[in-house]
């Protein structure tokens, strides 16, 4: 992209026009005319010598070279976003401030619905990214700014980091409606005995039931390993396998709940961010928003 011949102020638009498919809605959201977008379109189109945006039905899609470009405008536009906001003025209710997080699936599961519903009541032009990363990249991502905060497991490491915990979950082993197992609490014995599927989204590496249960002399080989608990889930409802999860993902699932042997701890979590931001009061306002959240009462499994 040649920023000297482009026009800084057309990306908002391309952006609106994107999110909208529809010129007549991109206006409404910029707050111009729609033949004022129309003129900012043609320019667009010129400097990127493709129509960026072809009629379907009653608004337009894009072509695949504003595909390829929304990511890099959209990033570019979240950060001067987030650089031009005062913070010794922010206003979660009139900020369009963008927060890029990480955070394990179970973890969003558990997290990503109350935080939106707070947003659309507090602060509904604030957007949130959601990631998963490897916990290797956490302190780089967070140097960097790719990432505002993190949360996930504690003890990783980075000289610049600032951390605080948030509340212990508990895990709790779900199986089919119709699995033959009799008792709803298990033995360590009775755990290490059933066919387990495991959820991580690394390739290597023991998941959480394989090094507790190493811990105490015991050895568990997953039958499956899989990056996504959807997938997980619906293997378990299908089969007689089991699966260990996080509480909240184990009360929403609709599947059979068995007592984890007393063996099994609840495991702690860690809100990070980069200490340089510590003074940020956008960045403060929404680690509020997270430990109000992430630190309730614990999860009665009985």
């Amino acid at each position: 992209m040649n920023l000297r011949t482009l026009d800084l102020n057309l990306l908002p638009v391309l952006e609106a026009v994107y999110a909208e498919r529809s010129l007549t809605r991109a206006s409404e959201t910029l707050r111009i005319t729609q033949p004022a977008v129309s003129n900012a379109l043609s320019r667009l189109r010129a400097h990127f010598e493709d129509p960026l945006f072809v009629r379907e039905g009653r608004g337009v899609k894009p072509t695949a070279m504003a595909e390829a470009l929304m990511p890099a405008v959209r990033e570019a536009l979240d950060r001067l976003r987030a650089g031009l906001e005062p913070r010794s003025a922010f206003e979660p209710s009139r900020s369009t401030r963008v927060f890029n997080i990480s955070a394990r699936e179970a973890t969003i599961f558990a997290i990503a619905p109350a935080l939106a519903r707070r947003l659309k009541q507090e602060a509904p032009g604030i957007r949130i990214a959601w990631s998963q990363g490897a916990r290797s990249t956490i302190s780089t991502e967070l140097a960097s700014g790719r990432l505002d905060l993190a949360l996930d497991v504690p003890g990783i490491r980075g000289g610049d980091l600032e951390r605080e915990p948030l509340s212990s979950t508990p895990y709790a082993c779900v199986v089919a409606q119709d699995h033959p197992m009799t008792e709803d609490a298990l033995t360590m014995e009775g755990f290490v005995g059933l066919d387990h599927v495991v959820v991580s989204s690394r390739r290597e590496g023991r998941s959480y039931i394989e090094e507790v249960a190493r811990n105490w002399g015991y050895r568990i080989t997953p039958v499956m390993r899989l990056p996504s608990h959807l997938a997980a889930l619906e293997i378990v409802r299908q089969t007689d396998f089991a699966l260990t999860v996080p509480a909240p993902l184990a009360l929403a699932s609709g599947l059979r709940l068995l007592g984890l042997p007393p063996e099994f701890p609840a495991l702690g979590g860690e809100l990070y961010w980069r200490r340089e931001n510590a003074e940020d009061p956008a960045l403060g306002w929404m680690r509020g928003l997270i430990r109000d959240i992430a630190s309730p009462p614990a999860t009665d499994l009985s």
